[in-house]
This record gives structure tokens, C-alpha cells and sequence, in this order.
């Protein structure tokens, strides 16, 4: 049965990092990617939901249990969650059915080998870790994972060790089994399109902070934070300068948003600039490369000390001086506001 997590003010203090404090949800059967640049904390989230690490405060509830709370710690087999890891962690001397057998007592070996037959490893039930590819064991972690019927999945970065030309398969496989099973599922990754293939909702971490939550598809359409929509739509975020005349870009200045304070930037998605040879009401920026699209050109330009995309009709030389306009009305948000907490919805 897929039980929901729940996770209130949680923190973790290490020499030199802070986490959190956190606070999300997750409900039974859902579908959450953690995400976030390398060293902004997931695995070390990860690592506290599965009670691998103890946090420094707050509560982990899975379903109405307290698994984490300033007086207790669930041991991990005593939480009813399976963690996958990067490298699969699987046992040398095993052979794959015996993996799936020994993680859930009872299970037949025929039914090791139906489950093994789901991931396409039927054929590879009697050989052990070494005598696989390095996809083939990742698909076996996960199958071993899935043996005991967990209540609910924590994936540590399932793809990293795949193949590029496999990962399609492996996101099938993971969404189906889990959809199947109605299965809680937890992601942690720094690869935006992994987690945009496996999640429905998202966490958004930097440096530690929760910067958004909420569906993806809500995410995508209208970020909050600046640092959401650079991670996660590739936009380019340039620093602006507010004052009682407005909020001053590279652009021009325009009205400061109602309410917004702080480190505002102005964010520019790709495609909402347009470069031009001749001169402009814009600012000048260095071309550096350019590559054939669709219809035109697709040019990577330094604007001072930013990289920005925009789109020309012709073919700039590399080292020439291009002009770029906004196609777009001016977006400005801050680079990053603490979230508040939210329940995840599926």
C-alpha cells in the first residue's frame, strides 16, 4: 500500500552547509522530483528519508507515522521505503533472481523471473552484477526495489549510470511500475529532463534552500524565481539595478513588479531574443557562435558578462558585433525567495 511523506521544517547542519529548514508533501501514490544543481543538498535529503542520515530538526512523517522527529529515528528497514541508489549498490555474489528473492522473502523464483521479465532481464535471471552492462543493473537496483512492494520508492539519480540511447526505456519502465503499483515515488536529481520524464511535481533546491515547489507543468509555464527558470528552462538571468525611477536592465528600465523585492532579474527564455547586424535601440553583444535552425540562425552572444541565445535572420561572423531587442514584455523576478510550504499535489 503507497503510503504519503510528509516533511516539516527539516534541517540539516554540516560544517560549512545548512539545509533547509524544508517543509513538503507528497501524497500517497504521488510522483516528486527534488531537483537542484550539484551540491545544493538532494541526496543529503534523500539520504535523511531513507534514515541513512539523521537531520538536525524537524519531522518525517510516512503516512500518520513519525519515521523522523527531534525523539526519534526510524531505522531504514523500518521505515517501509526502498532507496535506490546511482550505482545500483548490488551484491557481487548474487545472481540477479536471487537479488529479487532475497529482498522479498516468499517471493517465488518464478515470480523473481516474471518481475525480472518486466525489465528485460528474463534472459539474465541466473548471471550476477559483473556478467551485466551497466544499464542492465540499474534496471535490476530498480526491479529489486520493487520485489518487497515497498510503500514508497526513493530514487537517488536512477538514470546516471544509463546509456543515453536507453534512457527511454528506463523512464518507461520506471513510470509504468509505478503508475501500476499507484507507488510513492521520490526523485532526486540535477538533470532537468529527467526530471520533467519521471515527476509530476517538483521541489527546487539551491544552495540548500527550497526555492519553489508545486506541479511541473505550473513550474514551467510560470516560474516564480529566477533561479527556477534558469535551471529549469535554460533562461538566461541578468542583474538589474533598482532605484525610485524603476528597475534598470541592459534594456532599459522598466516599472518594478508589485511586491517583488530583492534581487530582481530580468529573465529571458530562449527564443526572446532577436540579434540584428544593424544598429538598434538595444544593447550591443560579442557573437561567439553560430549554429543553423529551422528558420534562420541561433547565435550564442556575451552581453557583458552573460551568455544569452537570441535569433538572427542571417548568419553573423563569429566575432562581430550584433545588436539584441526584447521580443517579449520585460519579465523580472528574484533570483530566489524562500518557498512557503505547500502540499504536493499528484
Amino acid at each position: 500500500m503507497s503510503l504519503s511523506v510528509t516533511v516539516a521544517d527539516l534541517r540539516v547542519q554540516r560544517p560549512g552547509f545548512t539545509l533547509g529548514p524544508l517543509s513538503f508533501a507528497v501524497p500517497a501514490g504521488g510522483r516528486l522530483a527534488i531537483v537542484g544543481p550539484s551540491g545544493c543538498g538532494t541526496t543529503t535529503l534523500l539520504r535523511c528519508l531513507a534514515g541513512l542520515d539523521r537531520a538536525s530538526a524537524g519531522t518525517i512523517r510516512v503516512g500518520d507515522r513519525i519515521v523522523a522527529d527531534a525523539h526519534t529515528h526510524a531505522a531504514p528497514d523500518r521505515r517501509g521505503l526502498q532507496l535506490v541508489f546511482q550505482d545500483g549498490a548490488l551484491w557481487p555474489h548474487m545472481t540477479a533472481a536471487a537479488h529479487l528473492t532475497f529482498a522479498a522473502p516468499g517471493l517465488s523464483r518464478d515470480a523473481a523471473v516474471a518481475l525480472l521479465a518486466r525489465g528485460g532481464l528474463q534472459a539474465h535471471a541466473d548471471k550476477k552484477p559483473a556478467q551485466l552492462s551497466g544499464g542492465e543493473a540499474q534496471r535490476l537496483g530498480l526491479l529489486r526495489a520493487l520485489a518487497p512492494d515497498p510503500s514508497v520508492l526513493l530514487l537517488d539519480e536512477p538514470l546516471r549510470s544509463v546509456d543515453v540511447h536507453q534512457r527511454d526505456a528506463m523512464v518507461l519502465l520506471l513510470r509504468t511500475l509505478a503508475d501500476e503499483r499507484k507507488l510513492t515515488t521520490i526523485l532526486v536529481t540535477h538533470d532537468r529532463d529527467e526530471a520533467l520524464a519521471l515527476a509530476t511535481d517538483l521541489v527546487v533546491l539551491h544552495e540548500g534552500q527550497l526555492v519553489e515547489q508545486g506541479p511541473a507543468l505550473r513550474l514551467l509555464q510560470q516560474p516564480a524565481c529566477a533561479f527556477t527558470a534558469a535551471f529549469l528552462l535554460g533562461a538566461s538571468c541578468l542583474p538589474t539595478t533598482t532605484s525610485a525611477a524603476g528597475v534598470a536592465t541592459p534594456f532599459g528600465t522598466f516599472a518594478r513588479p508589485s511586491g517583488e523585492l530583492g534581487d530582481l532579474r530580468l529573465v529571458i527564455l530562449p527564443g526572446e531574443l532577436r540579434a540584428e547586424a544593424a544598429p538598434g535601440s538595444g544593447p550591443t553583444a560579442r557573437v561567439l557562435t553560430v549554429a543553423p535552425g529551422k528558420a534562420g540562425f541561433t547565435l550564442r552572444l556575451a552581453l557583458g558578462d552573460h551568455l544569452v541565445s537570441a535569433h538572427c535572420d542571417t548568419a553573423l561572423p563569429i566575432g562581430s558585433t550584433a545588436h539584441v531587442a526584447l521580443t517579449t514584455a520585460p519579465r523580472l523576478l528574484p533570483w530566489q525567495r524562500r518557498a512557503t510550504p505547500a502540499t504536493v499535489q499528484p
